[in-house]
This record gives structure tokens, sequence and C-alpha cells, in this order.
């Protein structure tokens, strides 16, 4: 949660059998793309790094044809540092930013670690710390 009170809305699925799935066949195993926009992974990665930085993977979307809408391939993917879900979630799911804006804040290494109205993590860590 932010310190203005937003939230991700995550469905949270800790099941076994899908420990060591790559993204193509987490994708295949059928997160509902009518009911969510992207895939939040939390792998060796994430629990290995002293940053956390989870995989943030793009569930596309289905064509609609009546509609001229060709569809959006899913697996695309990058890193994000936990305070910074929320606003990814969030923007996405209301469609207020795209993938590529996200995307493209990442840093060289594929991590995202700005949050557009809170900075980054150790920018937060010493504004805590002055209050």
């Amino acid at each position: 949660m932010t310190p203005d009170g937003f939230e991700a809305n995550v469905t949270y699925v800790d099941d076994p059998a899908f420990a060591d799935l790559t993204v193509t066949e987490l994708l295949e195993s059928g997160p509902d793309r009518a009911t969510h926009s992207l895939l939040l992974v939390i792998d060796e990665t994430t629990t290995h790094s002293p940053e956390h930085p989870i995989l943030v993977v793009d569930l596309g979307s289905e064509p609609d044809p009546a509609n001229d809408w060709p569809g959006k391939r899913a697996g695309r993917s990058f890193r994000a540092l936990p305070h910074t879900i929320q606003e990814i979630e969030n923007n996405l799911s209301i469609a207020n930013m795209d993938w590529g804006e996200f995307a493209d804040g990442v840093d060289d290494d594929g991590v995202r670690r700005e949050h557009m109205l809170y900075g980054r993590v150790e920018d937060l860590i010493v504004d805590q710390a002055v209050e």
C-alpha cells in the first residue's frame, strides 16, 4: 500500500505446481486474461536478490475483430521492485498507461526501480528517516 492508500489489486496463488515453470509454461497454465492484465512472478531471482525484483509479465489481450482490435501478444516482461508494483497494476488495469511506459522505464539491468510519485526506494528510506 502506498502512503496515499493505493494498493495493487492482485490475486495471490501459492501453488508448488507452478514452481520452476518458464514464463511460456505459466502463460499456458491459463491465467484469466479477462480478469487480469499482468502476471507477477516471485521466482528465485526475486527471493535471492537483495532488492527482490518481481517478474512482471504482460498477459496480452485477445483479438476483437468486431472492434478492429488485433490483440496484443502475451509474454513481454520486465522486473520491478516491490514498491513499484501498485502503480504498475493500478495504471495498467484502468488503461491509464500502457505497457511500454513502464517497460521503457527500467534501468540497464531490466529492473524498474523508480516509483512515479515517490521516487526510488533509497529516497523513501531517507524521507522516512527524516520524519
